[in-house]
């Protein structure tokens, strides 16, 4: 074997043996080359996927409409048969049959509220007890009123700490941002 054969072998060993490092400019860029290179591949697959689901929510919302549209036909022949059967009958209320159960069903009644109106004349007749009222804290207020310190807030008027606050301290994080 001839003297550059041994130091290309010698140095394929050393690169399998010791993990790549980034320790100069050069490096660093072609890592960010490759992350952008990364993120490329990935915006494509995304979009290939989204096309691809587009198509299919499209193809399952036709045979969707098409079965819809079976059941309708289907339920609108079996509530006019019902119908007929309770003319037949006045007292017809219900039939099981193998396949399931055909049936008139009474309804409670449903409100129809006009929040505004009614909220207004509740106030008129004084029924307060019917009126559901919601308090909930100002966060941004409170950033603003209050100093923070050791975690908590503490009021800057009394010095006292606000209960039911607890401020938790971040690190700075590390962002790798790659030039479109």
């Amino acid at each position: 074997m001839n003297e550059f054969a041994e130091k290309f072998n010698e140095f394929q060993e050393n690169q399998e043996q010791q993990p790549f490092v980034i320790d100069d400019d050069s490096k660093a860029d072609w890592a960010l080359r490759k992350i952008k290179l990364a993120q490329a591949k990935k915006e494509e697959l995304s979009n290939f996927v989204q096309s691809e689901m587009d198509k299919l929510e499209a193809y399952q919302a036709q045979e969707q409409k098409k079965l819809d549209d079976d059941i309708d036909r289907l339920q609108g022949m079996l509530s006019t048969y019902a119908l007929q059967k309770r003319e037949n009958d006045p007292k017809f209320k219900s039939q099981s049959l193998p396949n399931g159960r055909i049936r008139f069903v009474k309804q409670q009644p449903k409100y129809h509220y006009e929040d505004d109106m009614l909220l207004e004349s509740l106030k008129k007749l004084e029924r307060s007890d019917l009126i559901k009222v919601k308090e909930a804290p100002n966060k941004e207020a409170l950033k603003k009123e209050f100093i923070p310190h050791d975690g908590k807030l503490i009021d800057p008027e009394t010095g006292e700490v606000l209960e039911g606050v607890t401020i938790e301290e971040r690190e700075e994080t590390f962002k790798v941002e790659v030039n479109k």
